[in-house]
């Protein structure tokens, strides 16, 4: 089904209502074929704690209408443990959004390796504040 990377996020909005202002951002990278995005999902935590998903699929159709280019490729692979455990991360009366991608880039590579007779032995993510406290314990020795 999958033979590259998957990789997800996990994004909170201050206010409870996401704007869409990023979707430009996610259909660039779908256009130029860097990913393609295989689930997102919102999720809503009420001032209560009440939580409330909504699948791409379900969405007014004007909200759906900015994600119809991403919406072709979207498959609901998220399971309801894995959105309890995202809202649990977020603080009551917000909202968020869950996505779940494919990394396209790496095939090209991953051949390249292949065809050279090599082979991925490990492969990890760092984060940025990971990064600077390295960068900050260096500076300081």
């Amino acid at each position: 089904m999958f033979d590259l990377p998957l990789e997800y996020a996990l994004i909170a909005f201050e206010n409870a209502e996401p704007t869409g202002k990023i979707v430009p951002e996610l259909l660039d990278l779908a256009e130029r074929g860097i990913v393609r995005f295989v689930d997102i999902v919102f999720i809503h935590k009420e001032e209560d704690g009440a939580i409330r998903t909504v699948e791409l699929n379900d969405l007014d159709p004007k909200s759906y209408e900015m994600f119809v280019p991403m919406g072709e490729h979207v498959s609901s692979l998220f399971t309801n443990d894995d959105l309890e455990i995202a809202a649990r991360k977020l603080p009551n009366k917000s909202a968020a959004m869950l996505i779940l991608w494919e990394n396209l880039w790496v095939a090209h590579l991953r051949q390249a390796v292949v065809d050279a007779g090599g082979f991925l032995v490990e492969r990890a993510q760092i984060a940025p504040e990971i990064v600077e406290e390295f960068v900050q314990a260096m500076s300081a020795d």
